[in-house]
């Protein structure tokens, strides 16, 4: 169970014990300085997974990553914003144990159209450059985005990981390669790069520890990668500082700069509510998490008089049940507006149909093939699927077996013709019972326990054939 400090009229703990432990973890956290980056601009477009109309609905999410540090035994979160005195403003009426401390950025050099995604976020070269400034010598600047939630202190082992390479980032490669596909996110960082990259990585912006030494090498490069990544922004999938500063990244990599993955290491996790790349225990695990879709939990969790990390994180639980119920019904309406959209031609065809009772397998095979450019139809039922091997005519069909929905009288009439016929659809199964081998009537045969993504590589293969 998370500890649980409460805010009341300050920070205090809950035990003698928990003060002590504070104590301890505070002393060793003392070279770390945590950052965020509060940009506030009415005229930009901010952030595609935001739905807040309030320019300060950063500075209230901030609040709470603040009382959730100083929960945690970390140092006070600092603000910085190109607006400090509207922001002293707004906090003038927060109570002092709560309120993150404030930094005025110069102004900013980087020309970007305000109708840019994350246009705000692209400012956090210039958080980096003027925080680095301020470091003292063994010091860590902890950039953060404000949107995240300490759930506890940080391994005083990975801090000495991090000081001895200058450096601990957010290796997030394994998830934008499944979300975008792999040739999406490396045209994206050797168009930002400028070059062909060795062993190229995809970096997470919501955390970043590193030194001033460091900071000094990435900041230059970074405002290089940043003018490619302007002049490309048109072609480019990816939109925000994660692409500018992963290729500076990436181009260090190369040149033998060591960088600690502090994801690995479990400092911080990305977590969607109801998504499928990780079970939530790994999460209870981690020392931050990262809340894209929970900011107004956040924000509201500002104001409360108390504050308890356990409680947050029950919201997340029961957030998390809710949308994982959901997931499937909203792949199946966002596979039906696809083939809505679809040419004339095209109509009454998909590229692949999915037909699984397991509902987290069926919303992983399906935001998989999405992701790289198939057209899915996932369904729930026997009956939609009879339907949707008439009417769609797919060219895969993906099912768990025994199947006896798809025979002859189920497909299309090209796929009536023999099993070598080029018009029947490739079929593939999941096993219902790992100990079975016998399905020879499938083109392609799984185990129950194989992995979604191997599923997908002989999709893709399938479709590649025909």
């Amino acid at each position: 169970m998370l500890d649980t400090a409460v805010f009341s009229n300050g920070f205090r703990s809950t035990s003698a014990q928990s003060r002590q432990r504070s104590s301890r973890v505070a002393r060793s956290h003392s070279g770390v300085v945590p950052y965020a980056l509060v940009f506030v601009d009415t005229d930009s477009v901010g952030s595609p997974n935001s739905t807040s109309v309030d320019p300060f609905a950063y500075l209230q999410q901030s609040i709470t990553l603040n009382r959730s540090l100083l929960a945690a035994g970390l140092p006070r979160l600092t603000v910085a914003t190109n607006v400090a005195d509207r922001v002293e403003h707004y906090l003038a009426d927060v109570a002092g144990d709560w309120r993150p401390d404030v930094l005025q950025l110069k102004p900013s050099t980087l020309e970007l159209p305000k109708l840019t995604r994350f246009y705000g976020a692209h400012f956090k070269l210039d958080l980096l450059e003027q925080a680095a400034a301020t470091l003292r010598e063994g010091q860590l600047l902890m950039l953060l985005d404000t949107d995240m939630l300490a759930l506890r202190g940080v391994s005083a082992e990975l801090l000495l990981r991090c000081r001895a390479t200058g450096v601990g980032a957010y290796d997030i490669t394994d998830q934008e390669f499944s979300a975008y596909g792999e040739s999406r996110v490396i045209a994206d960082l050797e168009t930002v790069a400028g070059k062909r990259l060795i062993n190229p990585r995809w970096f997470g912006g919501e955390t970043l520890l590193a030194s001033a030494a460091f900071i000094d090498k990435l900041v230059p490069l970074a405002r290089i990668c940043f003018e490619r990544y302007r002049s490309s922004i048109g072609q480019l999938n990816h939109h925000g500082d994660e692409a500018f500063v992963s290729a500076a990244l990436n181009l260090l990599a190369e040149e033998g700069q060591q960088i600690v993955d502090i994801g690995a290491h479990r400092l911080v996790g990305r977590h969607w509510s109801g998504n499928t790349h990780r079970d939530l225990r790994w999460y209870k695990g981690c020392a931050l998490l990262h809340l894209p879709d929970s900011k107004r939990l956040l924000e509201r969790q500002a104001r409360r008089p108390t504050f308890s990390a356990a409680r947050i994180w029950r919201r997340l639980v029961l957030a998390h049940a809710f949308n994982r119920m959901l997931w499937p019904l909203r792949q199946w309406r966002r596979a039906r507006a696809r083939v809505r959209l679809m040419p004339a031609g095209r109509a009454a065809r998909v590229d692949v149909l999915i037909f699984d009772a397991n509902a987290s397998r069926l919303s992983a095979l399906a935001s998989r093939l999405t992701s790289r450019g198939v057209v899915v139809m996932p369904v729930l039922t026997m009956e939609e699927a009879r339907d949707a091997a008439r009417r769609l005519d797919p060219r895969v069909i993906v099912t768990s077996s025994p199947f006896a929905g798809v025979d002859d009288g189920d497909v299309s009439d090209a796929g009536l013709r023999s099993a070598a016929g080029a018009g029947r659809p490739v079929m593939i199964a999941f096993s219902a019972d790992d100990a079975r081998l016998d399905w020879t009537q499938w083109d392609g045969w799984f185990p129950r326990s194989a992995d979604p993504g191997e599923v997908v590589e002989a999709v893709m293969e399938a479709l590649r054939r025909r």
